[in-house]
């Protein structure tokens, strides 16, 4: 996975917003560290899939998803291709 910062981020910074790019023979990766994840993913390009605690969502390009859960959320390139997903996340969801 790669990680594009896309704001500076400070002490004070309330939002951190980062692209990231899953390549499609990666395997899965946690959303924002181990649990408590929170903030919005929206699918730039390609097929994102998500799994956190048994629940199971592909989100296709153009897709948006608000993200709210106390268990690790693991994301994956879905399909023979990459994806390109931009994420909004508060800086406490990094650890």
């Amino acid at each position: 996975m790669k990680v594009t910062p896309l704001n500076a981020v400070s002490e004070g910074s309330r939002l951190i917003v980062r692209m990231l790019e899953l390549s499609a023979t990666g395997g899965a990766s946690s959303a924002e560290g181990e649990g408590d994840t929170c903030g919005i993913v929206y699918v730039l390009e390609g097929r994102l899939d998500m799994d956190a605690g048994g629940m199971h969502e592909v989100l296709e390009t153009g897709d948006c998803a608000y993200m709210e859960s106390a268990m690790p959320i693991a994301m994956r390139a879905a399909g023979k291709h990459g994806c390109r997903v931009l994420t909004v996340t508060p800086p406490h969801a990094n650890h």
